[in-house]
C-alpha cells in the first residue's frame, strides 16, 4: 500500500515536471520538432522517471514502517503510556523555563538553546516516568508486560511402525522424546488399511495402532494433521518429504526407513536402538572383577561396586571384604533409582560344581566299587 501511494505520488510529480520542463526550456527549437510531440515526450519521461523512483522510495519506506510497527509492538502499553507522560511533563516544563529565553538575541540563539532544552528535558522526563514502571503496573495490571511467548518445539513425526510399536509413550511421559508429537494423515490412512486387511495379523497390528491413538492419555497429546504428496505412493517417501519440508525428526522402528532417512540428513529416532542402549551392560552369566569393600545385609554377603557407582551384592562374599575378586553375575535390578546387580563368588560356584560332581562320582563308585560284592538277586 505504502509502495502504491508512493508510487502514484511520484508518476503525478514526474507527469507535472516534464510538463514544466517545457514551459522553462524552449526545447522545440532546438529539437527541431513539434511542440506538441516534444510535450507529450517530456511528460512521458517524467512519468516514467517518477515510477523508477517511486518504485525505490516505496520499498524504503515500506521496510522502515514494517520495522517501525515490530518495534511497536514489542513495547508494552505501561511503558508506551509512561514515555508519553514523560515527554509531555518534559515539554511543558521546557515551554516554562525557556520563556526568558526568548529575549536573547540574535533570535537563532534562542531558538537554538529553546530546542536543546526541550529536547533534554523531555528525554530525563521520560527516563524518570519509565523507572516507575513497576509501581505503575501494581496498580494497572492490564498494562503490564506480556510474558515473552514461548518457542514451538519442534515437531516429531510418528511412522506407522512406531504407533503400532507403542513405546513412544512411555519415552514421551519421561520426557526422553521432546516435541510436539504429530501423526501425518497419510499414516492413519495406512493404520486404517491394516485395520481392514484380511490378513489376521496385519489386522491386529493395525487395530493395535488405531486402538493406542484413540486411548492416549491426555498429558500426551499427538496431533492428527493434514498432510499428503499426491506425486509419491510410498508411505515412507512421503514422511521423509514432509520431514525434510518441515525441518522434523522421525520416529520409527523401521530399520530401513530409520537408514535411508539418515543418508538424507533427517534426524531419527530408532526405537529399538533405544532400547539396545538402554539394555544392561551386564547380562546373567557374565564375569565382572571388583574390590568387596563391606559385608552386606544379609549372612554371607559381600558389597562392591563399579566405578560408575553401581552396588554389586555378592552372595557368599563375606569373607573376601577388602579383595579382589571376580564374580558371575545371577541378575540385573534396574528401576528408576538406580541399577543393581547381584552375583555369586567365582570360587563358591566352582565349589558348589565340584561338590556335585564329587557327589555324582561317589554314588557312581559306590556302584561300581568291586570291593563291595555284588547283590545275589536269588538269595
Amino acid at each position: 500500500m505504502i509502495q502504491a501511494i508512493s508510487r502514484y505520488t511520484l508518476v503525478i510529480g514526474g507527469l507535472l515536471g516534464g510538463f514544466a520542463v517545457t514551459r522553462i526550456v524552449d526545447l522545440q527549437s532546438e529539437l527541431g520538432l513539434p511542440r506538441y510531440y516534444v510535450i507529450f515526450l517530456l511528460i512521458i519521461l517524467g512519468g516514467a522517471i517518477g515510477y523508477v523512483l517511486g518504485g525505490i522510495v516505496g520499498r524504503e519506506l515500506t521496510t522502515a514502517w514494517l520495522k517501525t510497527q515490530r518495534r511497536y509492538r514489542q513495547v508494552a502499553s505501561a511503558d508506551l503510556l509512561l514515555g508519553i507522560i514523560g515527554v509531555v511533563i518534559g515539554l511543558g516544563v521546557a515551554l516554562l523555563a525557556s520563556a526568558p529565553l526568548r529575549l536573547m538575541k540574535p533570535e537563532w540563539i534562542s531558538i537554538t538553546v529553546s530546542v536543546l532544552l526541550m529536547i533534554t528535558l523531555s528525554y530525563i522526563s521520560a527516563r524518570i516516568a519509565l523507572s516507575r514502571r513497576r509501581d505503575f503496573t501494581a496498580y494497572f495490571p492490564r498494562l503490564a508486560p506480556a510474558k515473552p511467548e514461548t518457542v514451538e518445539e519442534r515437531a516429531v513425526l510418528l511412522d506407522t511402525s512406531a504407533v503400532i510399536d507403542g513405546r513412544f509413550v512411555d519415552l514421551h511421559r519421561l520426557g526422553f522424546m521432546p516435541g510436539i508429537l504429530r501423526v501425518p494423515r497419510f499414516v492413519l490412512a495406512e493404520l486404517q488399511t491394516l485395520a481392514d486387511s484380511s490378513d489376521d495379523n496385519r489386522r491386529a497390528r493395525g487395530r493395535r495402532g488405531l486402538d493406542l491413538l484413540a486411548s492416549l492419555p491426555a498429558e500426551i497429546p499427538v496431533a492428527v494433521f493434514e498432510a499428503d504428496y499426491a506425486d509419491t505412493a510410498q508411505v515412507d517417501d512421503k514422511l521423509m518429504r514432509l520431514a525434510v519440508d518441515a525441518k522434523s525428526a522421525i520416529v520409527t522402528v523401521d530399520y530401513n526407513l530409520a537408514k535411508v532417512a539418515r543418508v538424507r540428513g533427517i534426524e531419527v529416532l530408532n526405537l529399538n536402538d533405544a532400547a539396545s542402549a538402554l539394555r544392561p551392560t551386564y547380562l546373567p552369566g557374565e564375569s565382572i572383577h571388583l574390590r568387596i569393600s563391606k559385608p552386606g545385609k544379609e549372612a554371607e554377603q559381600g558389597v562392591g561396586h563399579l566405578d560408575d557407582g553401581t552396588m554389586v551384592v555378592v552372595q557368599g562374599g563375606r569373607s573376601l571384604v577388602g579383595k579382589d575378586s571376580d564374580v558371575e553375575v545371577t541378575s540385573v535390578l534396574q528401576t528408576s533409582a538406580g541399577r543393581m546387580i547381584f552375583a555369586r563368588t567365582v570360587e563358591r560356584t566352582s565349589a558348589q560344581e565340584s561338590g556335585d560332581s564329587g557327589a555324582d562320582d561317589s554314588v557312581g563308585g559306590a556302584l561300581t566299587d568291586p570291593r563291595v560284592p555284588p547283590t545275589d538277586a536269588k538269595s
